[in-house]
């Protein structure tokens, strides 16, 4: 008999174990997808920031008739590269977070992680019930 409820302990404990990892990892994709809105959030400022950068521009070169074309399309394009780079280390920034995400996924699947992908089409996201969860009836 104790060989028995040794088993049950262990089972349970890695049931325990389980569980906790399953909060932890739940918890650390919540805070992934947060950085990842407030990125976007960053690039979406950064675009409008550079649409009043070029506008306050173009109206200055419009008056500006001391300048070739050539000078003014340049530092219209200057302004543009410097936006896309902001934007491109952004972007890498939400591909890193995605990453890990991915990773957390990958590392949870075998320990009752969510089967639910809990992101929709337009970033939103949805509440994902784990595996656990369902399985005892537990609904929002």
């Amino acid at each position: 008999m104790s060989a028995t409820s040794a088993a049950g302990g262990t089972s349970f404990l890695e049931k325990m174990k389980a569980a906790g990892k399953t909060i932890v990892d739940s918890g650390a994709k919540t805070m992934l997808k947060t950085d990842i809105v407030f990125l976007e959030r960053e690039i979406k400022s950064r675009k409008q920031r550079f649409g009043v950068e070029v506008y306050e521009l173009m109206e200055q070169l419009e008056v500006d008739t001391g300048m070739s074309i050539e000078e003014k399309e340049t530092k219209i394009r200057l302004a543009f590269d410097r936006a896309r780079k902001d934007i491109a280390v952004v972007q890498a920034k939400i591909e890193c977070k995605r990453e890990e995400m991915t990773q957390l996924e990958l590392n949870s699947e075998g320990g009752g992680g969510c089967g639910v992908n809990t992101t929709l089409a337009d970033g939103s996201g949805i509440s994902g019930l784990d595996a656990t969860e369902m399985e005892h009836g537990i609904t929002e």
